[in-house]
């Protein structure tokens, strides 16, 4: 790595750190620009939608959707409907943080005391509950209120109502 470095000192007559970092970051700048502008061209030539006119990727795909699927979404007009849904809007860090350390005793330990109840531990990783989120289906229309005597618990995950 270091002799790479000297190379391109080198090379390009860096005299200081400086220009050594200058030239560093038009490279990277660059290479950036360019592999943005190809993106830029293929989502032109496969959405007919500029990703640049997008704050977010998240709002460009949401349109591309839109676009793909010639979806149409009904305008949610029922106030007290709208005040419920976004109130149901959660977001922002979240994390179990009750208890800090944890101990299991079982017969895969090396240390497992059988005269003690058997704990077993297990670990969860699940950082990506957007991505899940945007897997399951959306509402699109025909909202209505729901008799509250349903239990939601039995209706199965990929009912069609």
């Amino acid at each position: 790595m270091y002799r790479r470095a000297q190379e391109v000192w080198t090379k390009f007559n860096c005299s200081n750190l400086g220009q050594y970092v200058d030239l560093y970051m038009k490279t990277d700048i660059l290479l950036l620009a360019d592999v943005f502008e190809q993106f830029r061209s293929s989502c032109i030539s496969t959405y007919d939608l500029d990703p640049a006119h997008y704050f977010t990727l998240p709002g460009f795909t949401w349109d591309a959707m839109l676009k793909y699927t010639q979806q149409e979404l009904e305008l949610l007009t029922d106030q007290d409907m709208f005040l419920f849904v976004e109130r149901g809007i959660r977001g922002g860090l979240s994390q179990v943080c009750c208890k800090r350390r944890a101990h299991a005793n079982n017969k895969y330990m090396l240390k497992y005391d059988s005269t003690k109840p058997d704990v077993y531990l297990m670990y969860n990783d699940i950082n990506n509950q957007y991505g899940w989120s945007m897997s399951q289906y959306l509402p699109y229309g025909g909202f209505e209120w729901v008799d509250s005597n349903i239990d939601i618990a039995t209706i199965p995950d990929d009912a069609d109502e």
